[in-house]
């Protein structure tokens, strides 16, 4: 599961500077569907690690629209895709996160 994020996040850059708004939305369908399986993990799980795995997923949940909104657009200028840019490497950063925490825990033998 966690392997397709370097492939998601490098195609959701390459899109965000060719502004290829179909390749970036089957990237972020990727991601979104990373958090959406984190949280049905977690969904019950009130201990630490599980409400720290729920937590980190749906911090992802605004970031991932912010970027799906931002593709939308007819033509990104240079500013946007910088936010652009910020928004993808703190998702890349978060999905790290999860990655770490939900690999090497008992939630992941599930």
């Amino acid at each position: 599961m966690f392997d397709q994020v370097p492939v998601a996040v490098e195609r959701l850059a390459l899109c965000l500077e060719t502004q290829r708004r179909i390749g970036a939305s089957h990237a972020l369908l990727h991601l979104r569907r990373i958090a959406a399986f984190c949280l049905r993990l977690t969904v019950v799980d009130d201990s630490r690690l599980g409400t720290e795995v729920r937590y980190t997923a749906m911090s992802l949940a605004q970031p991932l629209k912010d970027l799906d909104d931002a593709l939308a657009a007819d033509r990104l200028d240079r500013a946007a895709i910088s936010v652009a840019r910020e928004q993808l490497t703190s998702i890349r950063l978060q999905l790290a996160r999860l990655q770490a925490v939900v690999v090497n825990s008992p939630l992941s033998s599930e």
